[in-house]
């Protein structure tokens, strides 16, 4: 089963240490989370939502934009931030896709 885009890059940016927050269109559900729950929560508690990565020190590091729904698992993120760490992101999750696909 294809893991979800959205996931993939949660997983992936906490694993760096990372701080998330989630906008949901009118507010900001999560701010600053290392919690996968909290921030899985939010946005899966709405139909689309920006996803804000930040360095611990609060320095910028990448934005996503998911649709959830109508969306196949790997197309959940439909527009992201053109910069290195999305970039990376983008690469290793494309990576694990065609792994699954080969597998």
């Amino acid at each position: 089963m294809t893991q979800k885009a959205y996931l993939h890059l949660v997983k992936y940016a906490l694993d760096l240490g990372h701080n998330i927050s989630i906008h949901d269109g009118g507010e900001f559900q999560v701010k600053n989370s290392q919690s996968y729950k909290a921030i899985k929560d939010a946005i899966e508690s709405v139909d689309d939502s920006e996803i804000y990565i930040r360095q611990p020190n609060n320095d910028h590091v990448g934005w996503a934009y998911v649709v959830l729904y109508g969306n196949d698992p790997e197309e959940t993120v439909s527009d992201y931030g053109d910069n290195g760490f999305m970039d990376t992101w983008n690469n290793t999750y494309n990576a694990l896709l065609k792994e699954q696909e080969n597998a």
